[in-house]
């Protein structure tokens, strides 16, 4: 093919992709934390997240999100940055009462970084590669998204590394069908460690979506502390106020 011609082709290309990215939206929802221990609401979160549909499935590119207690007051907040790799996003998330902060950069092409500062003061750093089936952080929704033809149609498991940034490590974990009939969503997945080398440290996590593929509830270990040393076990129920009209 003549340059004349690759030209063409590289246009045709580009102008498919134009017509196939919608233009970026935002959509917001909340969620309500209740703890599995006291059955009390323990906090809530507010969420902002800006993204495109593309081939009609719905691309993160920017997420907030504000923790609040129950009086109303900010506990933590959350910036994530799904750049090129939504199942591994970049994200920093800090807790005002305690002073713990994680960071976690993960940037095109080059190794995971995390720096994290504990409640006491104390702080670790790591520089780890991240695997292609890698998962970080709130990066679970879109593999789900990405594999739920073989988790809902199929009835399969996909097998993730997912990172637990205070070890700085990425563990095996596998994502399947389950049924726990205290979650609202019409399509609920666990996900657990795949090996029993690191099964004693985390309980199996549940998630939710409706047929909208929009996340309705997380049921385990979450991300925000309860005292300086534990974090909160909650089911945490979402309300959704729009939808990007792509799944």
């Amino acid at each position: 093919m003549n340059n004349a011609g690759n030209r063409l082709l590289v246009g045709v290309l580009l102008a498919g992709i134009t017509i196939t990215a919608s233009a970026e939206q935002e959509i917001r929802f909340s969620g309500s934390a209740e703890s599995l221990d006291s059955g009390k609401t323990v906090y809530t979160e507010h969420h902002r997240q800006t993204g495109e549909c593309r081939n009609g499935f719905w691309a993160p590119r920017e997420h907030e999100v504000t923790y609040r207690n129950p009086q109303g007051d900010i506990i933590a907040e959350k910036t994530l940055d799904y750049g090129d790799t939504p199942s591994r996003p970049s994200f920093t998330l800090e807790d005002q009462r305690f002073g713990e902060r994680m960071q976690v950069d993960n940037p095109a092409g080059g190794r995971v970084r995390i720096r994290y500062r504990a409640s006491d003061g104390d702080e670790s750093s790591y520089r780890i590669k991240a695997p292609d089936n890698g998962v970080i952080d709130a990066g679970f929704e879109v593999m789900v998204r990405q594999n739920w033809e073989t988790l809902v149609e199929d009835g399969g498991t996909v097998r993730i590394e997912f990172l637990v940034p205070t070890r700085g490590k990425f563990y095996a974990f596998k994502a399947e069908p389950a049924e726990m009939e205290a979650l609202d969503g019409e399509h609920v997945f666990r996900i657990s460690v795949a090996g029993w080398v690191s099964s004693w440290f985390v309980d199996p996590l549940h998630l939710a979506f409706n047929d909208e593929r929009q996340l309705t509830d997380f049921h385990g270990l979450t991300n925000i502390l309860r005292n300086p040393e534990d974090n909160h076990r909650a089911h945490i129920r979402y309300d959704h106020e729009n939808a990007p009209g792509c799944r």
